[in-house]
């Protein structure tokens, strides 16, 4: 009996160890397959009412993408933009993009080549092209001296209706102070930076009625975001305010003003 489960500890181990050894190489597999990331890759894919999808994906380290798609030809109401976790099979050969909703698959046929697979990971039969190319570099944002237009506020898309001022942020560099709106007032605060951490402090505003509802909601839930941050990460043309938790709490988008 003992020489019995003996023999079935060591093929548990066996097949664990074994486990761990395909999670190894399918790891060293993803790095060969995509190569060095952070990773940014476009193209224009094939479209049955409109000149084409224009498609830039950004692939990050940690798991994170974004990746912003264009109807060409339909206006700027035709633009659509996802964020969600992306991830490799076990071989490195098929790409997921999981926003939480549909997943997408794509065919990794080189560290610089993407193509678009079927909502069942299978190739689309068609002589168009599908693929997507990887770009020489990932546009980043600076955190800094940049204009960053507020659009998510605890998981809620924040609206701006047109004559309405909308809330946002500048970070200046040169006096480390804060510059911005929060839809009804003016904002000022000032700030400290140390790598990924983040804080704001002493947050006022200007002492102006809000006009709607709307506005009056989102001055004191977004002058709360920042005395709650304490760091940050820019994914490409998008920044995210974080809390001690880790918990995104309020997401911007940057706005170029020229």
């Amino acid at each position: 009996m003992k020489r019995i489960f003996s023999l079935a500890y060591f093929l548990l181990a066996a097949i664990f160890l074994a486990g761990c050894a395909v999670a190894e190489r399918s790891g060293n597999d993803a790095e060969a397959a995509l190569g060095e990331l952070p990773a940014s890759y476009q193209g224009d894919l094939p479209c049955a009412d409109c000149a084409g999808i224009r498609h830039h994906l950004s692939l990050f380290e940690g798991g994170v993408y974004r990746l912003e798609m264009i109807y060409m030809g339909k206006g700027e109401e035709a633009r659509f933009d996802e964020q969600g976790e992306w991830s490799l099979d076990t071989t490195g050969r098929t790409l997921t993009l999981d926003d939480g909703e549909q997943p997408r698959k794509w065919r990794v046929e080189d560290d610089s080549t993407l193509e678009a697979l079927d909502l069942e990971g299978n190739e689309i039969e068609s002589t168009l092209d599908y693929t997507l190319k990887r770009t020489d570099g990932l546009v980043t944002e600076n955190l800094e001296n940049t204009y960053w237009k507020l659009i998510e506020l605890g998981g809620e898309s924040i609206e701006v209706t047109e004559g309405q001022r909308e809330p946002h942020l500048v970070l200046h560099a040169t006096d480390s102070r804060v510059a911005g709106s929060t839809g009804c007032n003016r904002l000022m605060a000032s700030y400290e930076k140390d790598g990924d951490s983040l804080r704001f402090s002493q947050p006022a505003t200007t002492m102006m009625a809000c006009l709607n509802d709307a506005d009056a909601s989102v001055e004191p839930r977004f002058l709360e975001v920042l005395e709650e941050t304490t760091s940050y990460r820019v994914l490409a043309d998008q920044l995210e305010l974080r809390d001690d938790d880790g918990k995104v709490m309020a997401r911007f988008e940057v706005r170029h003003l020229t």
